[in-house]
C-alpha cells in the first residue's frame, strides 16, 4: 500500500519534526539517522520541497526543515508529495461485464481503503510523534540518533482488550 519512496518520505519528515533544533538538517544527517541512501533521499527530499512540505536550503547551514507546523502536515499529505495514491476500488477488478456495481466483497474492500485514506488524512505528523506509549516510528534498538534525539521505547506487551488505569 504504502511505497518504498513513501516510507523513506515518511522516516524523513518525522525525523525533522522530531529535532529541538530548528536549524535546517542536512541530507547526509537525515540519511544517517532515517538510515535512507543519502542519494535516493536527496531525491526524496526534493520532492518533499516541490510540495511544499518541506522547504530546502542551499548553501554552508543549509539543508531541508518542515515548511510547516506538524500539526498542520498530514501522512495523507506526505504519500500525496512521495507519489503513493491511496487506490479506491471503484469498478469491478475483474474486468467482468455486466458488473456495473461492486460485489459484497469488493464493497467491504474499498470501505476499508477509504478508511485507511481517512486516517492517513486525519493524522498528523504531530500525532506521529505522540503515539502511545511513547513509541517513535523511528525507534533505533539503542534509543539513539546520530543527531542526539533519544527515544523511549515501551517494550511491554500490550493486549487490545485491557484497560489502562
Amino acid at each position: 500500500m504504502i511505497s518504498q519512496t513513501s516510507e523513506y518520505a515518511l522516516r524523513a519528515v518525522v525525523y525533522l519534526a522530531a529535532r529541538t533544533d530548528s536549524t535546517p538538517a542536512s541530507a547526509s544527517d537525515i540519511s544517517a539517522a532515517t538510515r535512507v541512501p543519502v542519494g535516493y533521499l536527496q531525491k526524496v527530499l526534493r520532492m518533499l520541497s516541490r510540495h511544499g512540505i518541506l522547504t530546502a536550503r542551499r548553501g554552508t547551514n543549509g539543508g531541508f526543515a518542515l515548511a510547516r507546523v506538524s500539526t498542520a502536515i498530514s501522512v495523507l499529505d506526505i504519500l500525496i508529495a512521495s507519489e503513493t495514491q491511496i487506490q479506491r476500488i471503484e469498478r469491478c477488478p475483474l474486468g467482468i461485464e455486466g458488473h456495473t456495481s461492486l460485489c459484497s466483497l469488493h464493497k467491504l474492500l474499498d470501505a476499508e481503503i477509504a478508511r485507511s485514506e481517512q486516517i492517513f488524512a486525519s493524522t498528523s505528523l504531530a500525532d506521529l510523534l505522540d503515539g502511545d506509549g511513547g513509541v517513535r516510528p523511528l525507534c533505533d534498538p539503542t534509543g539513539r540518533f546520530p543527531s542526539g534525539i533519544r527515544l523511549t521505547i515501551d517494550r511491554s506487551p500490550r493486549r487490545p482488550d485491557s484497560t489502562t488505569n
